[in-house]
């Protein structure tokens, strides 16, 4: 868990987005630690998912500032000219950027054709992060870590959402990520997967992995986060401790908000 002494990795000031005349974000302001676990919360279209995938710019905001690590991603973001485009200088900063900022989908995003632990080394590998021994001793140590070292030669179509989801986290820890943003992890799971997935998630949460996590799972929120973010009306309308967020909630539309999902 963070303190007011622990580093910020990522600070974010003024962060705007909107798709042609509907405005999603107008204005974010937030900064998050390293070591914090960080849920984001909030009603279906609010723009929880388009935050979070701004933090690696998946999504171009149009303006504001993310630093990571002091460097500012929106400077190394540079419009790509052509499919073929040679990549320049600042685009090869922000992939290196991108590699220690993990990212979980809510689809898995396997590769059918691709063995688990094929799956598992190809990013670092193919980045000439490992070499293909570094890499293969990685992934065994990732399957260990989430349970899942009998599934090493299967392949994804047979495994089950709850795995997949898994393999996904320990793909995105092949990186050695120094953040892991996690977007809503558990919606395509079927109820009686969604517990192994949490397991894990909390023990990556005890072991210092800086985490920022949209999700529906209010019970994960409150037991494993340490801040809580609610977001509506295109903004970070409220935030605090789970405690404060759940038991003390302050505005009107988050009473209202958890009253219809608690």
């Amino acid at each position: 868990m963070s303190d007011k002494n622990s580093k910020v990795l990522l600070e974010i000031n003024n962060l705007k987005k909107s798709y042609g005349n509907h405005v999603v974000l107008d204005g974010i302001h937030t900064t998050i630690s390293q070591g914090e676990v960080i849920a984001i919360i909030g009603p279906s279209g609010c723009g929880k998912s388009t935050f979070l995938r701004s933090l690696n710019l998946l999504e171009r905001p149009d303006s504001g500032e993310i630093l990571f690590e002091g460097e500012n991603l929106m400077d190394m973001a540079g419009e790509k000219q052509g499919l073929f485009h040679k990549k320049t200088s600042s685009e090869k900063s922000l992939n290196a950027l991108r590699e220690k900022i993990g990212m979980v989908f809510q689809q898995f995003n396997l590769f059918p054709n691709m063995t688990v632990k094929q799956n598992i080394m190809l990013a670092p590998v193919k980045l000439k992060l490992m070499d293909k021994e570094a890499a293969s001793k990685r992934a065994d140590e990732l399957l260990e870590r989430v349970g899942l070292s009998d599934k090493a030669d299967t392949y994804p179509n047979m495994l089950s959402g709850g795995q997949k989801q898994r393999i996904a986290i320990a793909r995105s820890l092949a990186m050695n990520p120094s953040v892991m943003l996690f977007d809503e992890p558990t919606s395509a799971l079927d109820p009686e997967m969604v517990g192994e997935v949490l397991h894990l998630m909390k023990e990556l949460a005890r072991d210092g992995m800086t985490m920022v996590v949209v999700t529906h799972e209010m019970g994960f929120a409150r037991e494993v986060a340490n801040r809580v973010m609610f977001i509506d009306e295109k903004n970070i309308m409220e935030e605090g401790s789970p405690e404060e967020i759940f038991s003390n909630p302050k505005s009107p539309r988050l009473k209202d908000f958890l009253a219809r999902v608690l």
